[in-house]
Formats: structure tokens, sequence, C-alpha cells
């Protein structure tokens, strides 16, 4: 419970830091503008609705029209704010080259918009380990993390990255977290649509934290009669010419179900392990038991970050280990940007992706 109380501080601190950095600059300038609190007065009308479900992160109230209209609201604060503001400030003041920085912010819309509406990028990415045995040499897994199936990712989309990942013919494919936005609402639609994963070594999914915003249990039920592995805390032996590669999971952390001792408790000795662990503070753990490969998800690198930046986004408020590639030793770290998004529908700077690891001998 301590660490579940942590992690639902930590999320309120995200929540208000949202509300001040996203918010208050569009509000503030527009009450200037109109030299009257009524856009002030606004924004808390239309926001609060969707604050209040804020309060915990475990809270499965069912979305109203007054919640969209507040994600609308938010995602419209945070294009102004980041985009279309300073172009605005700068032409108010009559600062050379003010019809300049307008067009840079309207350029910039097209390619923050550009992670919003186009499909996610395909990430390769290579970790060297010693003493990998030849038969895993150039071995292939493929990532898909954060799907958030709900209102704002139906099962068709989801549907269109599983066909994107299989058409690479991948030797392991792995679901790292957060399948669901939440509630029961979709959780047989994202069964069916990750059911259709394929691979030589087959799909293997772990759980995170938005997969306990609806009965977990339920999830997991689907989620294996559709064929996917759900690794709670236990690992699996997979074997490629005589070579062998321990495939583990971790369940979830905000709620304190994750066990890592149990996790890699069957794991053979000398065996590379390749641990699911959706939340990315795991991997000092992880690390320190010779895990040398951790792959993650949950940040969704902030959902807005400087481009090529990955300290300066708003997954600094969550975890050190915002996005990419992290290495401690012989362990590596990856963090999946994820291919859906959570609360405004929106990514500026970090755009969604689909992940394929490849392991070579060191």
């Amino acid at each position: 419970m301590l660490i579940r109380s942590f992690h639902q501080g930590r999320f309120q601190l995200v929540a208000t830091a949202l509300v001040t950095v996203v918010q208050l600059p569009a509000v503030l300038w527009l009450c200037a503008l109109t030299r009257t609190p009524l856009p002030a007065l606004v924004a808390l009308g239309v926001s609060w609705p969707y604050l209040r479900r804020l309060k915990s992160p475990w809270t499965t109230t069912p979305r109203t029209p007054s919640t969209y209209v507040a994600l609308g609201w938010w995602s419209a604060c945070l294009v102004f704010d980041l985009l279309m503001l300073p172009a605005a400030l700068a032409i108010h003041a009559g600062a050379p080259g003010g019809a300049t920085w307008a067009l840079v912010g309207t350029l910039s819309l097209g390619v923050g918009g550009d992670a919003v509406l186009n499909r996610p990028r395909l990430r390769r990415r290579t970790v060297r380990i010693a003493g990998l045995p030849e038969a895993l040499d150039g071995y292939r897994i493929g990532q898909l993390s954060d799907v958030h199936c709900g209102a704002h990712v139906p099962e068709a989309k989801v549907a269109g990255w599983v066909a994107r990942l299989n058409e690479l013919g991948l030797d392991l494919v792995t679901v790292t977290g957060d399948l669901i936005a939440h509630g029961p609402s979709h959780v047989e639609a994202v069964a069916r649509a990750l059911g259709g994963l394929r691979a030589k070594d087959g799909a293997f999914a772990c759980m995170g934290n938005h997969d306990y915003f609806t009965d977990g249990e339920h999830l997991v039920r689907e989620l294996e009669w559709n064929g996917l592995s759900v690794l709670r805390n236990r690992g699996v032996v997979v074997e490629r010419g005589g070579a062998r590669l321990y495939v583990a999971g971790v369940d979830d952390t905000w709620s304190s179900r994750h066990d890592l001792e149990r996790a890699l408790a069957a794991r053979p000795e000398g065996v590379p392990t390749v641990l699911l662990a959706h939340d990315p503070d795991l991997f000092p753990q992880a690390q320190a038991r010779g895990v040398e490969l951790t792959l993650s998800g949950h940040t969704h690198g902030g959902q807005l970050a400087v481009p090529g930046v990955r300290r300066l986004s708003l997954a600094r408020f969550m975890t050190r280990w915002t996005s990419g590639m992290y290495r401690r030793g012989r362990s590596w770290l990856y963090v999946n940007r994820g291919a859906g998004t959570t609360g405004p529908p929106v990514r500026l700077g970090a755009p969604p992706e689909l992940a394929v690891i490849t392991l070579r001998r060191e």
C-alpha cells in the first residue's frame, strides 16, 4: 500500500503540473486579451469534471460528454501554449520577424500533428550481449506498448499495429502493458486484436497499471484465450537451435503486484534473460540481478517533449528513464514511447512507436 500511495501521489503531481503548464498560459493570455476573468471561469467549469476523475488512477468512472469536452480543451491549450502562443506574443509585441515566428509555429503544428495523426514509427535498435549463444545472434524481438485501447484507440487501429509487426517475421513479440485505457468496454476488443500477433517463438505480454483500471483477471483470461502468454511474476524458457532464452514478466508496480524474485526464480543458470516490465523504475533491480535486457513502456516519452532531448519531457515527473535505450554495465533497458495515448490524445515531440530489438553477440 505504501508503494501504491507513492505512485498515486506522483500521479496527482503530474495532473497538477499539466493544469499549470498546459492551461494557465493560455487562460492568462485570453484573460488579458478580453480584459475579463471569463476565460478563467470557463476553463474552471470545463476542466473540473475531468480533474475530479484524476484524484486516483484506480478510479474507473465512466466517461461523460463533459470529460470529452475537457479533453478537447486540454488538447487545444497544449497546442496553443507550445506552438502558437510564442508566435502570437512576438507579433503582438511587434518583434522583428514576428511573421516568421508565426510561420514556424504553424509548421511546428504540422510536425506535432504528425505524431498524432500518422501511424507509429518503427524503431530498430541493437543490443549486444556478452556470451549470447551463436544461435541467438540476430534474434529479433518486437515490442508493442501502451496500446490504451478505448475511445481514442479502437480495435481496428490496434489490429493495424499488429499487422505491421507480423509483416516483419519476428522471432518473438512482446506487449509491455497498458493494453486498455480503463473500464471493461474494450477488454474483448483489445484481446481479439492482440491475439493476431504472430512470431516464431510466440507472443508474450505483461500487465500495466491501466490494465487494473478494470477487472484485471478478466483481461488476462481474454488475452490468454486469444493466444497471448501473460507473464505475471513468472518466466518461460524459449529454445532456438539448442540455445535458450529466458523470457520473464513482472506484474503491475502501481498496485504492488510485482515480484521480480518470483519472475526470475525459474531462470536457468547462465541463460540470457529478457524481462517485460511495464514500469522502467524496475530497471535498477533487474540490473542488480543480471537481467540482460528489460523492455518497458509506461512513460509515453512524456507525450510532450523537446525532440532529441529526452530529459526535457513530462515523463521526468514520473521517472528518470523517460524513453529510448539505456545501459548499466551488462544490462540494457529500452523504454518504448508506446503506440497509444492517455489523457489528452495529443503527442508533441514524442511520436508513437513500435520497436524491434535485435540481439547480437558482444
